[in-house]
């Protein structure tokens, strides 16, 4: 019988991929000012602060394959013009004993339409409840003490492109691989 070596290094590094939507500048800057805001009303693990506006699309881990994954997510948002995503104010959603404050899409059918068909191309079906984090893993107790009207926001952006992130999956942070934007020309 063959024996297994469990402490053989494996010869291929493993990477993680996140797929996600930025919505700009603006939108980012609010965001950020509203931690700012959370984090002098209750306590919020203090990663929240340094964690970037966006909405996530995907994440996983492979071996090294940027240009299959760029060239599967430029087949995958093929023919997806750019569209407005308008932000339908604040709203908390539980996970056992903590929970995520966040800004909900009031438009969400373009996402999870955008969604479906990158989790189609690489053959990962999951279900998203598209949002931009203010803060997660914040627990329930001091959850209950936000007022939800302070984080309201309903400003819009254009979202243009999906943007891909790439990091060894030891690494504490990611770098851009690439933007793949979408056909000029808004929808609403």
């Amino acid at each position: 019988m063959r024996r297994v070596n469990y402490a053989q290094l494996s010869l291929f590094s493993y990477y993680e991929y996140f797929l996600l939507l930025s919505p700009g500048q603006r939108i980012v800057h609010k965001v950020a000012a509203m931690k700012n805001l959370l984090a002098g009303m209750i306590r919020i693990p203090s990663y929240n602060l340094g964690s970037i506006a966006h909405i996530s699309l995907m994440k996983f881990q492979i071996t090294e394959d940027d240009q299959s994954v760029i060239r599967r997510v430029t087949h995958a948002v093929e023919g997806f013009r750019e569209f407005d995503v308008q932000l339908g104010g604040a709203g908390i959603f539980q996970n056992g004993a903590t929970g995520t404050l966040m800004l909900q899409p009031a438009n969400g059918d373009r996402i999870h339409r955008l969604h479906g068909s990158i989790t189609a191309e690489f053959n990962r079906r999951r279900s998203i409840r598209p949002h931009i984090t203010i803060a997660r893993n914040v627990a329930n107790e001091e959850l209950l003490k936000v007022n939800l009207h302070d984080f309201d926001c309903h400003d819009s952006f254009c979202c243009n492109k999906v943007t891909i992130l790439k990091k060894a999956v030891e690494a504490s942070h990611y770098e851009v691989l690439q933007e793949v934007p979408f056909i000029p020309g808004r929808t609403f």
